[in-house]
């Protein structure tokens, strides 16, 4: 495995940043400088989603999160924080003078030849400003939704419901779960010379060719329903919402829905069911729901058995009865473990897989939405009409050998 140190020495930043940089020649030394990039280096090495630098009252700390764990690759006193932070400012392109506000920006690095693209986030704290720098890579958008860890059959329903003339597809799941990179590669198959493409987020994300892509700018009256008034002048085909949080935002969305447009977006629940009444909680009215709702997708990600130091394991009886785990499932099952190795740093995970939940809109279902079905009944009907659990999803997974069953519990008993 290549040594962080070696691999920060050829680190360089992307060509606009560059420029942003050399205004700044004296804000950080050449230490500085090796010392930020050692930390891109440790992050890319794990393959971290997110870098944090945090102040403290008499140190600093560097920390990546990988496969949802947070793990520290730094430290140092805190007088040397201020430099660091102004570092990591500079090439973001944030204002350095300004400490008291929070600040957002993008940054862009060249690691082994690749460009990899970070969100950052400023935010003042007691001793300090916090930075957070989130790793946005769109090499991990597929167009086969398969490849992110949905079944055959899930990926079919999904597929099916993208690809209609107009409505809404839902994805729901708590913050880090990757909706974001579900909905882009699915948006990612429509993204195609005869349609008009649109994003609205706070912040964009990735940047795709081929789509257009609108920042949320509350600052200049631009919100997620401003915007998106404005955007169905703009003859869109396919209009992809970063998140509705309330009730304008819910019924404009739906309205576009109904009105010739495939829309797209998200939504914090815990399933699929549940995003039905957070809906009617935000006041959509049902016949809207039952009109313009084409699927809804539960998501979550959990951590995957490290492939290099995989190993079968045998399961108790009591430890499946716990599960709630029947001796013929477990008798067609290949449970695994990960033993821990140099590769994943001895955790026994690397990477993490996606587990989903698939709703479609049956006829039936509709009707039950609109008598104002119990969510108890509406998930009784879902599964009897085939809609695979997030638990069923993750025992599924266990069952291959891709997760551990202490992950796949976590959701067993939900």
């Amino acid at each position: 495995m290549k040594n962080a140190k070696t691999l920060a020495k050829s680190i360089t930043t992307w060509e606009a940043d560059k420029e942003q940089e050399e205004k700044q020649p004296d804000r950080a030394s050449k230490d500085n400088v090796e010392f930020c990039n050692l930390i891109f280096a440790e992050a890319y090495l794990r393959g971290a989603s997110d870098i944090h630098l945090e102040p403290f009252e008499q140190a600093f700390r560097a920390r990546v999160r990988v496969d949802g764990a947070l793990l520290q690759v730094a430290a140092g006193p805190l007088d040397d924080y201020p430099q660091i932070s102004t570092r990591f400012k500079v090439i973001s392109n944030l204002d350095i003078s300004e400490r008291r506000r929070p600040q957002e920006g993008r940054l862009r690095m060249i690691i082994e030849g690749r460009s990899i693209d970070y969100r950052v986030s400023s935010v003042p704290t007691l001793f300090g400003e916090k930075i957070v720098l989130r790793v946005v890579d769109a090499s991990e958008l597929r167009g086969d939704l398969t490849q992110l860890g949905m079944s055959q059959r899930d990926s079919q329903l999904m597929i099916e419901a993208i690809s209609r003339q107009y409505g809404m597809c839902l994805v729901t799941g708590p913050t880090g779960s990757g909706k974001t990179t579900t909905l882009y590669s699915a948006i990612s198959r429509l993204n195609q010379l005869d349609r008009n493409v649109t994003t609205i987020e706070d912040p964009v994300e990735f940047n795709v060719f081929g789509i257009n892509q609108i920042n949320v700018r509350r600052d200049l009256n631009m919100d997620f329903p401003q915007v998106l008034r404005l955007l169905l002048r703009q003859d869109p085909d396919v209009i992809l919402v970063g998140e509705i949080r309330d009730e304008e935002t819910a019924n404009v969305s739906f309205q576009a829905a109904l009105t010739g447009h495939m829309v797209l977006s998200t939504l914090h629940t815990n399933d699929t069911v549940s995003a039905v009444a957070r809906l009617k909680d935000m006041g959509v009215e049902p016949f809207l729901i039952c009109s313009g709702l084409n699927v809804v997708l539960a998501q979550r990600l959990t951590r995957r058995i490290c492939d290099y130091c995989k190993v079968q394991i045998n399961v108790t009886e009591q430890h499946l009865a716990a599960l709630r785990i029947s001796e013929k499932f477990a008798g067609q099952a290949t449970f695994c473990a990960g033993r821990g190795c140099p590769n994943c740093n001895g955790s026994g995970f690397k990477g993490r897989v996606g587990i989903f939940e698939v709703l479609p809109m049956s006829s039936r279902f509709k009707d039950m939405i609109f008598k104002d079905a119990s969510i108890a009944a509406l998930r009784e009907q879902a599964i009897k009409e085939g809609m695979r659990p997030l638990r069923v999803s993750a025992l599924a997974k266990a069952a291959k050998g891709l997760i551990s069953l202490e992950e796949a519990s976590l959701f067993v008993l939900e």
